[in-house]
């Protein structure tokens, strides 16, 4: 009887100790399930819904001049090379048509017969055989007639219509040259012009006279503007086309090349605009979690769209409330936080 006693008083002090073991642990739980979890936070706020936009263009120079003769002829003279800066007005080529020649000499002809026969008149008039108002006629009739050869030999002489740059040549003195072969470009090279194209989207936000970059690598960018915009979508690219123009001044780029348009688009209105980061998806629910009284607070939202690293967003949301930007991975509904990085 004393053995069982024994054994009964040493099992009261053992149970005793398990029933202790046993609330320690639940306190445990209970105290790390209301551990604050460390996160950042920031305020929503309106955004103008404004974005940058990278573009690729073709450059060219704003105003170009490309001589392709239409009738078939000769350069019987290349006045200009490659890299020439010319004047306005300055003779650059000579393109006479194929009977151009034959024209000129029937014309010099005539004038020399009327030379010889200015002369015989001015003899016969010295000795009184003639008016004096006959050979003022025929003196007339020379001066139209050396003029009309002037005319006819300056017809075929391409002159500079802008002053500028020879940026091609391709024809050399003496070529046989068929219609509508190009033979040189005169180009104004201190306007650069670069068109691109832009989503019916973007193009309806896009105002002429909005600024623009020319990226141009290496080089110095070039500072720009909007000038116009097309009207009609292009069938092949479902765009529209864009045209900006540059100051060139310094000749730092050059027709023919490309490079990348940088440009903001202004908003159409006000938008809230949050990190990627803050958003979690739980049970198929886009969610943001606000900051209430220390605790994580679930609420749903709608992503409008993915600008970048950022989500244009709808929801119970409005400015000024506060919600965890980074940590939103180690939280859930009514998670106790604490804020260690705070973008208010």
């Amino acid at each position: 009887m004393r053995k069982i006693g024994m054994i009964a008083g040493m099992m009261i002090p053992l149970l005793g100790l398990a029933a202790c073991g046993g609330n320690a642990s639940q306190d445990t739980v209970e105290n790390s399930k209301d551990a604050a979890v460390i996160v950042n936070t920031a305020r929503i706020a309106y955004d103008d819904n404004s974005e940058e936009k990278l573009y690729h263009a073709d450059l060219q120079y704003a105003r170009s001049f490309k001589f392709a003769p239409q009738t078939n002829g000769i350069a019987t003279q290349v006045m200009i090379h490659p890299g020439q800066k010319v004047s306005e007005g300055q003779a650059l080529i000579a393109y006479p048509i194929q009977n151009y020649q034959l024209q000129v000499e029937q014309q010099q002809a005539l004038y020399r017969d009327m030379l010889s026969k200015l002369e015989k008149q001015k003899t016969l008039l010295a000795k009184g055989f003639v008016a004096r108002q006959t050979v003022e006629d025929l003196e007339l009739e020379v001066k139209n007639k050396a003029k009309e050869i002037r005319v006819l030999e300056e017809e075929y002489i391409v002159k500079a219509p802008f002053p500028g740059i020879i940026t091609d040549v391709s024809v050399r003195q003496g070529d046989h040259v068929v219609a509508g072969t190009q033979l040189f470009v005169l180009s104004e090279t201190d306007k650069l012009v670069a068109e691109f194209f832009a989503s019916a989207e973007e193009t309806f936000r896009i105002k002429e006279g909005d600024e623009v970059i020319l990226e141009l690598g290496s080089l110095p960018e070039l500072q720009g503007k909007v000038t116009q915009k097309g009207i009609l979508m292009d069938d092949a690219r479902k765009a529209y086309r864009i045209r900006a123009e540059f100051d060139n001044q310094q000749a730092i780029a050059v027709g023919g090349m490309t490079a990348n348009i940088r440009m903001k688009l202004k908003g159409n209105g006000h938008s809230i605009r949050i990190p990627l980061t803050a958003i979690a998806s739980v049970g198929g629910q886009d969610i943001i979690y606000k900051c209430v009284h220390g605790k994580a607070v679930a609420t749903p939202v709608r992503i409008v769209r993915i600008v970048g690293r950022q989500a244009v967003i709808e929801g119970d949301i409005k400015p000024e409330d506060e919600y965890v930007t980074l940590g939103v991975e180690k939280i859930s509904d009514q998670s106790v936080i604490k804020i260690m990085k705070s973008d208010l």
